[in-house]
């Protein structure tokens, strides 16, 4: 066999053993990815589901983080979150995710981040609020509180302004202004409305979505939507955790 023949099988030796590995590298991912996925759904309280659930193990290469019991990277993307109280979604990004190779115990989250989102239509289904008549609207950096009542036998439309502000499990919605949309323009609206936009907040909880050991970071108030950031450390899958939830405490 000549030199150059000989160089030509080396190569496709090489290319050979190269696809098989990365063949191997690729359907063991594809089965970690799955098996986090079904673990994460299976962990979710009763009454609570996540249709499209994804996980994403990145780095490479999977079968040397495989062996060494971490993965560098973990993406979970959920982006439906039902449950009775109505529908959010949320992505973590995870790092040093320590495993059990035979995937018997959960996996933990070495350090967690996350966000989650939420419509205007999720946020009035979570606020409990005063008036039946009463709507929360998300707008660029602001959220806008309105209803309408009576005064005098007259209608009067209202609005105010609120900032978000986090508060571990909860988000307080701290009023900034109130104005008249419509009725008698000179009347004092916070008279009318008391305690309830009196330097008290309307809280949302979110407890209800966000397992005990996440904590709230900052809110980003957009058109319709809201984003609210959270973070964890040493944050097991176990079902247990997802199974046990933060309090709001009362208003």
């Amino acid at each position: 066999m000549t030199g150059a023949r000989r160089l030509t099988w080396i190569i496709v030796a090489v290319l050979a053993v190269a696809a098989v590995a990365f063949g191997a590298d690729a359907a063991l991912r594809s089965y970690a990815e799955r098996r986090m996925q079904t673990e994460i759904a299976e962990a979710l309280p009763a009454g609570v589901t996540a249709p499209g659930l994804s996980v994403d193990v990145r780095g490479f290469s999977f079968i040397v983080q495989y062996l060494a019991g971490r993965f560098d990277e973990v993406e979970v993307d959920a982006p439906s979150i039902t449950t009775a109280r109505g529908s959010v979604s949320a992505s973590v990004l995870a790092t040093d995710v320590r495993i059990d190779r035979s995937f018997r115990t959960a996996p933990v989250l070495g350090s967690a981040s996350g966000t989650l989102h939420v419509s205007e239509q999720a946020v009035n289904s979570l606020v409990s609020l005063p008036d039946p008549t009463a709507a929360i609207a998300l707008s660029e950096k602001t959220v806008t509180y309105s209803a309408t009542t009576q005064v005098l036998g007259l209608p009067l439309s209202y609005s105010a302004a609120v900032r978000p502000v986090a508060d571990g499990a909860t988000v307080r919605l701290y009023p900034k202004s109130v104005n008249v949309t419509s009725g008698p323009v000179h009347f004092d609206v916070k008279s009318l409305l008391g305690g309830v936009f009196d330097g008290k907040p309307i809280n949302v909880c979110i407890a209800p979505y966000l397992p005990a050991g996440l904590n709230v970071g900052d809110i980003e108030i957009a058109r319709s939507k809201a984003a609210i950031d959270f973070h964890a450390t040493d944050f097991s899958l176990d079902p247990k955790t997802f199974q046990t939830h933060s309090a709001c405490p009362a208003s």
